[in-house]
């Protein structure tokens, strides 16, 4: 049996007892963390705000909670933790505020100049994702193979 190094790890959060047969579900694999809403109402999260955005329209705002913010690097850099946050977790990484977060590569810009540069070819990745029967999982399985260049992040789905 191949255990993997970096198991896949599940946390359900049942809200059966307001929201009948809503969850939220957040998952970890390796250093990335994934949160799906199973079955969300705008009864349960209709008034909710913050980074998540707005539950009705899709519309992602600032901190102020009324400045919309269409760049998703904008939008990263001010939901940043500030020092006047509460600590979210057990350790500091770089890097903190002031510094600015470090922006992941434009799938569509430089990525595609480097292509012959890459070990792992779009092929190969949607091989790996082959099997999963969600269309939006495949994409974004591919996505997260040919941005880590690691084979192993189909296990994250």
């Amino acid at each position: 049996d191949h255990v993997p190094v970096h198991p896949k790890r599940r946390f359900e959060i049942d809200l059966s007892s307001k929201y009948p047969g809503q969850k939220v579900v957040i998952s970890t694999f390796k250093e990335f963390v994934k949160v799906d809403f199973i079955n969300a109402s705008s009864e349960a999260y209709g008034n909710a705000v913050g980074m998540l955005g707005d539950f009705k329209t899709g519309k992602t705002f600032g901190r102020d909670g009324s400045t919309v913010m269409d760049d998703f690097n904008e939008f990263g850099n001010e939901w940043q933790v500030l020092p006047a946050d509460n600590m979210l977790f057990h350790n500091t990484e770089q890097p903190q505020f002031p510094k600015h977060c470090v922006l992941p590569e434009d799938p569509r810009g430089q990525r595609r100049r480097r292509l012959e540069e890459t070990s792992v070819s779009i092929e190969a990745a949607e091989k790996a994702c082959a099997s999963l029967t969600d269309e939006l999982d495949r994409k974004d399985c591919v996505y997260d193979i040919i941005a880590t260049q690691d084979m192993d992040m189909v296990g994250a789905y």
